[in-house]
């Protein structure tokens, strides 16, 4: 049996903290939060809108205007203030388990779905810079749960299933990652994500 050797992380919700909710991140933004203009983020446009910006297919210009078109009620540079707001920083413990992940001497990747517009800004996460791999949903153009991105992952950096351990907090990406063979670990974002990880890779083998 292969002792896992490489510690693949989703970002938001495992590594960063993130808002969950529109009304969440307006008030991180200091826009005010307008109940009838959320209620139109639960259509179709705004699922294919959101599916297109982290596969790369649109600009994030293109999506803060785009989602104000659907809005109504905001303009494109408060969605913009209010996509900004989304990242809160880091889990506390995260830089310091990274570090111990290393000092074991495995290594650390992240798969996440994302954008350009909040990758560039996860280079001020202290944890983000000192994973070692990083791949992302609007650079491989494959969004999580499509089994094609972890297969793409793994032609990425030759790493075999089994040899992977994966940390994400939504429930449906851990089970197309389990499909896909590899060591899967349902993150709480809610609670200690730092003593969850590191409980993970003890499960699995990968830390003493």
């Amino acid at each position: 049996m292969s002792i896992p050797n490489l510690a693949v992380f989703d970002l938001g919700g495992v590594v960063v903290r993130i808002c969950r909710t529109w009304q969440e991140a307006c008030n991180a933004a200091g826009i005010t939060h307008i109940p009838q203009a959320e209620a139109r983020l639960d259509s179709p446009r705004k699922v294919e809108l959101l599916r297109a910006h982290q596969c790369g297919e649109v600009e994030s210009e293109d999506y803060f205007a785009g989602l104000a078109q659907l809005l109504a009620d905001h303009t494109a540079d408060e969605v913009r203030s209010v996509h900004t707001a989304w990242i809160l920083g880091d889990y506390p413990g995260m830089t310091s388990v990274i570090d111990r992940i290393h000092h074991a001497g495995m290594r650390t990747a992240c798969l996440s779905n994302t954008n350009a517009h909040h990758w560039e800004q996860l280079d001020s996460s202290e944890a983000f810079r000192r994973i070692q791999v990083r791949h992302a949903s609007h650079v491989m153009g494959l969004v999580k749960p499509d089994q094609r991105i972890y297969r793409a992952f793994e032609a990425a950096t030759g790493v075999a299933p089994q040899e992977i351990v994966f940390f994400d907090d939504l429930a449906e990406n851990i089970s197309a990652a389990r499909a896909c063979g590899w060591n899967a670990v349902h993150i709480d974002h809610t609670g200690d994500t730092a003593a969850q990880v590191l409980s993970g890779l003890r499960a699995h083998g990968a830390l003493a």
